[in-house]
Parts: C-alpha cells; structure tokens; sequence
C-alpha cells in the first residue's frame, strides 16, 4: 500500500512544472525563447526641420499629464496628509479626512493632466488646502479678475463713458448752419439705438434742419460704435425673382448689390451667401457694398446681421438716420475730421464761438459694465473695457500694450506680482499663453475683493466682489450648484478653453470666515468639460463641509448691516445637504452651461474658439 502511494506521488511531481521557491512565495520558471540576433544596421538621423522643431517646441511647452496624483497639503504649514495603511486606531482629522477626499478625485475624474488647487482664509490668508499650487498654469477667463480690478480702481465704479455732439447753436428758423461733431471716449457699449437718443435731444432744442456733415475724427474707435452690426431684412420674392433686402430707415451708409433668387419650393434655411466690401460712390464718400447672392425658398424671410469695422461711419451715418426719424432734415454726409481743426474752424475769424454741446449720452456705469464682464465671461467687452481704461487714466489711445502694463501694475501694487511671476496678454484670458499659479490667483482675489488690503477703497472692492458670478443664480454660474444649499454662498469666475477648466473666487459659507479660493485644470488634449466641473463642484462641496463643521455660531445682532466679506446673514448650509464624493464617479450629462461661456444672446452664436495651443485668437470673438 505505501509502495502505491509513493509511486502515485511521484507521478504527481513529475507532471507539476519546475518551479523557484524565496521565501514563502513560489514564482512558476518562464521558459525562454531563442531569439534572432537584432540587426546592427544603423540609419542616418532625419533632417531636422522648421516644422518639426516647431512641432517639438509646443510638445515641450504643453502641460504634461502627471504620474499619479498629487498629495494634498494642508493647514499653517502645510503638511502632507498621513496615508492610511491597514487599521488605524484613532480616527482621522477634519484636515486629514478632506485631504484623503480631495486626493480621491485627483486620482479619478482629475486624473487626466494637472490640477492644481490652493485654498486660503480670505480674511488672513492662511493656507488650507494645496496640491501643485506653486505650478505655473493657464486659468482662462480667470485673468477677467485681473482686468476687471485693474479697470475698476484706474476710472472708478461710478465713472460713465460720454459721447457728445458739438456745434453751433441753431438760429431763429431751427437751422444748424455748419458742421456737427461726434465726440467719444472710446465707448464699448455704444449701440445703434443710442444715436436714437442723441436725435432725440437735438431735436428736442428745435432743430429743423442740419445744413453741414457729421464729422468723426481719425481715431478708428473713439468715436465710433465698436461691436458694429447693421440688421438687414431679406424677404423672398416671387419664384425666379430676386428678393428684397431692406436696410434700417435713412442708413445709407450700405449699399445692396442682389444676385440672389427666389426658388419655387419653400425651404427651412436659405443658401444665401453674403460679401462685402469698401467702396467710394460718385460723390467721393465712403461706402459699404453687400452683395447677396444664392437662393432662398419661397416665402422664407431672413435677418442678416452686417457686422463690420468701419466703427465711426456706423456711428455717423446712424445719427443721421436717426436725426432724419426725429424730422431734422439732413443735406450733407459725413466727414473725417481732426477734432483740433474743428473748433479751430468754428471760432476763426467771422465764425462765431466754441462749438456748444447739443446732446450728450452716457454709458451705465463702469461697475455695471464689469459686472457684465466677469459674470458673463465676455470676451471682447473685457479687453476693450481694460484697453480703455488703461488709455483713459494715460491719456493716449487704446492698445493691449497699455492695457498689459496697467495689469502688471495693478498686481505689483496689490499682490506683489511682476512680468518673473505671472503671464499675461489680454485681459480676457483668451489665450494659450497665460501662465499664473493658483496660489497667485488666491492673492488677486483676496487683493481685489479688499481682503489683503485694509487702505483699499471699499467702494471699488465691492463693486469688484459683486461682480462675480454667484452660484446657482446668473452668470456662467446659474446652472451650477443648484440642487444644494451651496446655492447663493459661492461667488466665482470661471475658466474654459479647449484644454482648461477653472474655478475661482470667494466661499462665503460662513459669513465670519469667507474662503478664498482657486481651481485650475489643464489637459495635453480637449477635455470633457462637464466631467471635469463636475469635479470641481465636488471640490467645491468637500470645502464647504469642512468649513461647514468648523463654522462658529453666528453672533450677528438684528439689523446689523451685511459688510463685504460677509455678505448673507444666514446660517452655513447642513451638513446633510452638501453632497458627499462618491467613491465612483459617473459620467455626468450634458452640461447646460454653454462649453464656450459667451454673452449668452444670439450675436455671439458665430463666436469660435482655438482648439489648439498654438492656434491665435481673434480681440473680437465672444467665447473662452
């Protein structure tokens, strides 16, 4: 019997494979494979090019994707949290816990390229949270925050963009006998409609007739209406027929040139095409063509919005319509002119005196502007707003240089910034070149909502502080934080580029300690950006539990007036209604917030955004 035994044992082992035994882990030997002998053949190195060292560079500059994710820090000093291995006897901190949250969705929806993260009291600057804070990335949009302060503290909250007309006073019979000057300061938000007012006005003094032009100086801005859109109604015509195409009432400046026909079917779009060009007609003035060609369906009707940059022959030739409107007849057309050399004419010998001011409009008001800016997160308003400003505190012309300076400026006075520390070159952050650390963008935020500053004016931080984008209620931040008590409590910028994410401003949780706070993601390639501000809602909501569970009881007296810094009397929100991090994270839906924040209405539809880091943007487009 033991024989047998044996015998069946041996057989067993003889048909185990071999294997190595270290320790108490048995590793089964791997058979090896013969392999050929590899070639010792070389090639000679490609030939360096202009397009592939260009290529080269970008890869060099890109952010890259990191191994891993970062350790988060936390408190004074920031310490690295203590990583949790088996069982651990006492329980974790608040900090600890938060910071093993905060790690968790770097490793999941953040995983992908750099997220960095620097958390502050707003009213000290003591540092809570960190992780990559000190990396040197692009917070898009973000740079608004700078612009915007800088604006606000060069002309003032209250300080209002003027456009006047000069000339003479009209004699006994109503008549203006000479030329009238149109005088800006450069306004952004000049429009149309408001040379509808200034008609209104003029004519109001018993102005029957204007026996001269409208002069507009050289200056391709000041005195013109910046975002210049002409609306051009096109209406079918009978089949085979061209259609008509009407231009507002007494604008002349356009002239309609149709090759366009009307097909016999009706269609839902048109196939029209549309060019324009500068023209002179006979009489040597200037004009704008649009030639409409194509065909559209029958019965079908359409609005052609004309945007163009003959800015100061808008806004002349829209004062004259709209001069005629108000039933002042109009005989001259319009004039370049330097302003010097007008009112040299106007008090020459035999002319008279000064040109008088017949009308004047003015803008709302710098604050309501910005706001506008930085809740809207419009481009092309926030770097004219920063170009103006910066020219109008100089006296000289708009340019970005000008406006960079004043920037740089701003941030050397209050955050002790320079050209060494940040990068930037628009106001609007319209760029793949900006470079600032989350940790710096915490300093402008506390700098520019008067944190940091006690001899800051609190009129113009306030205007600054109310700005912002508050959460689940306007701006690019309505549809974000809804469905919780985080709603109201959050004021903030946002960021969005092909390749960035962010987040920053003020948690105002508790109204005796606001938050300062700042969220940047970058990415190598586009990013899926509801999955990634989904993640930095999360973020957000992890810090508003924290700050939640240390809050202090509020010892606010009745009618106590709400100071900046703690702008809600109301409790912070429960515990219970801030939503924990799941430990899986699920690919949210689609993001109602526009992907490139824009203006919001339908002129800024045809907006379009760079998809690569080394693609240029145009001042004028509408999106991040």
């Amino acid at each position: 019997m033991k024989r047998a035994l044996a015998a069946l044992v041996a057989m067993l082992l003889a048909a185990m494979p071999a294997t190595s035994v270290a320790g108490s882990r048995t590793r089964t030997a791997t058979p090896t494979r013969s392999t050929k002998a590899k070639s010792t053949k070389t090639t000679a190195p490609k030939k360096a090019t202009a397009k592939s060292l260009a290529v080269k560079a970008t890869k060099a500059a890109a952010v890259k994707p990191g191994k891993g994710a970062a350790r988060v820090t936390y408190g004074k000093e920031l310490r690295t949290a203590r990583e949790v291995l088996g069982r651990r006897e006492e329980p974790l901190t608040l900090e600890e816990e938060t910071a093993k949250q905060i790690e968790k969705l770097l490793r999941g929806p953040l995983r992908n390229g750099v997220t960095g993260l620097f958390v502050a009291d707003a009213r000290t600057g003591e540092p809570l949270f960190a992780v990559n804070a000190d990396d040197a990335l692009n917070p898009a949009s973000n740079v608004k925050m700078i612009s915007t302060a800088t604006a606000l503290e060069l002309l003032g909250p209250k300080f209002k963009y003027t456009t006047r007309v000069l000339g003479p006073q009209p004699d006994a019979s109503g008549t203006i006998k000479g030329d009238v000057f149109l005088l800006g300061t450069w306004d952004p938000t000049l429009s149309i409609a408001d040379m509808d007012g200034l008609a209104e006005q003029i004519a109001a003094k018993g102005v029957k007739t204007l026996a001269g032009d409208v002069l507009v100086g050289s200056d391709a801005t000041r005195d013109g209406i910046f975002r210049s859109m002409i609306p051009v109604e096109i209406r079918a015509g009978e089949p085979g027929q061209p259609p008509t195409a009407t231009t507002p009432a007494g604008f002349d400046l356009v002239q309609v040139a149709i090759t366009a026909k009307t097909e016999k079917k009706a269609r839902k779009r048109h196939r029209l095409k549309f060019a324009t060009e500068t023209i002179t007609n006979a009489d040597g003035h200037k004009r704008i063509k649009l030639t409409i060609s194509g065909t559209i369906g029958k019965g079908g009707q359409t609005m052609h919005p004309l945007y163009t940059k003959e800015r100061t022959a808008v806004a002349s030739h829209a004062l004259r319509a709209a001069l005629r409107a108000h039933g002042v007849a109009v005989t001259g057309d319009m004039r370049v002119v330097e302003l010097g050399d007008f009112v040299g004419d106007s008090v020459g010998p035999g002319k008279g005196a000064l040109p008088a001011e017949l009308a004047r409009h003015e803008s709302a008001e710098l604050q309501q502007i910005v706001s506008k800016v930085n809740k809207w997160s419009i481009n092309w308003l926030a770097d004219r707003v920063i170009m103006t400003a910066a020219a109008l505190s100089k006296r000289t012309s708009p340019s970005m240089d000008v406006a960079i300076d004043a920037m740089y400026a701003w941030l050397t006075r209050h955050s002790q910034l320079g050209k060494d520390d940040v990068t930037i070159d628009t106001g609007s952050g319209l760029s793949y070149r900006t470079r600032i650390t989350p940790h710096e963008i915490v300093k402008v935020v506390r700098a520019a909502a008067g944190f940091s500053d006690g001899a800051a004016d609190a009129t113009t931080t306030k205007a600054w502080h109310d700005s912002l984008s508050i959460a689940g209620t306007d701006g690019t931040l309505r549809s974000r934080f809804r469905p919780t008590d985080m709603r109201g409590h959050i004021r903030g910028k946002t960021g969005s580029l092909s390749t960035v994410i962010a987040l920053s401003g003020l948690l105002e949780v508790d109204p005796t300690r606001p938050l300062a706070f700042s969220i940047i993601t970058n990415t190598q390639r586009p990013l899926k950006k509801g999955y990634v501000r989904k993640a930095h809602e999360q973020l957000v909501a992890l810090l508003c539990k924290y700050i939640t569970a240390t809050a202090k009881p509020m010892s606010m007296p009745a009618g106590t007036p709400v100071q900046l810094g703690t702008p809600k009397a109301e409790p912070p929100p429960a515990l219970d209604t801030i939503p924990s991090v799941p430990d899986e994270i699920a690919e949210p839906q689609p993001d109602p917030e526009l992907d490139v924040e824009a203006a919001g209405k339908a002129g800024a539809a045809a907006a379009k955004i760079p998809t690569e880091p080394t693609a240029p943007h145009d001042e004028e487009d509408d999106g991040e």
